[in-house]
C-alpha cells in the first residue's frame, strides 16, 4: 500500500532556517575570531566588533527558536511526514547551543 503523504511546509522552513543558522554560526566564530586576534592586547573593554558579533548572536539565538517552534509545530501535524519538523528542530537546538558556548567562550575570555 503506497502512503502519499507529503512533506510539511513548516518543517521545510524549520529545516532551512536552521540550516540558515548554522552558517551564519560558522561565519560569527570566523568573524569574531579575526576580531579577536586583530585587536591590540593593551586596550581595555570589548572592541566594538565584538559587540556587533554579539548582537548578532542574540538575532541569531531568537531566529533559531523560531525555527525550533516551527519543527515542534510540524510534528503536530498528523496529516503530513514529520522527517523535515525533526530535522529542522534538531539542527536550530544544536545551533542554539552552540551559539550559547560561543556566548560564554566570549564571556570569560
Amino acid at each position: 500500500m503506497t502512503d502519499h503523504l507529503r512533506h510539511s511546509s513548516l518543517g521545510i522552513v524549520s529545516l532551512l532556517i536552521a540550516l540558515f543558522g548554522a552558517v551564519f554560526l560558522a561565519g560569527l566564530v570566523i568573524a569574531s575570531s579575526i576580531i579577536a586576534t586583530s585587536a591590540p592586547v593593551e586596550s581595555e573593554g570589548a572592541s566594538q566588533g565584538i559587540s556587533l558579533v554579539g548582537v548578532e548572536l542574540l538575532f541569531l539565538i531568537a531566529l533559531q527558536l523560531v525555527a525550533a517552534g516551527m519543527g515542534i509545530a510540524s510534528l503536530r501535524r498528523p496529516s503530513e511526514r514529520r522527517l523535515l519538523g525533526l530535522l529542522g528542530a534538531i539542527t536550530s537546538t544544536i545551533v542554539v547551543a552552540l551559539a550559547m558556548v560561543l556566548a560564554l567562550a566570549g564571556y570569560f575570555v
